[in-house]
């Protein structure tokens, strides 16, 4: 399964190791689509733009719908977010939460 955090698109295509693109619309001979970079060696980011194919133009092969998911657990980056909430609740749940313990020990 690859991840992509909006399937309402009509196409995806890899373009590269680490570039998903999602046209709006299937691309034809002698049109204009708008489509969607997702980055996903960073954080997913994505960047807009627009392709113009002429009559000449190689069209490019859709992937199956079957292969697209918005399941966050395909993310190739779950591991690192697991790693951030841990730290997050370390510091912000039990640090504090045993410094009030000693705190409150003091005063019986």
């Amino acid at each position: 399964m690859i991840y992509v955090p909006d399937t309402s698109y009509a196409c995806y295509v890899v373009v590269d190791s680490d570039t998903i693109r999602a046209y709006e619309t299937v691309p034809t001979q002698d049109s204009t689509v708008y489509y969607r970079d997702y980055y996903i060696n960073s954080n997913y980011l994505y960047e807009d733009s627009y392709q113009t194919f002429s009559r000449y133009s190689t069209l490019p092969v859709c992937l199956d719908s079957d292969l697209i998911t918005d399941d966050y657990w395909h993310r190739n980056d779950f591991d690192s977010i697991l790693i951030i909430v841990l730290i997050i609740c370390i510091f912000v749940i039990w640090l504090p939460f045993k410094i009030l313990l000693r705190f409150f020990r003091r005063f019986q």
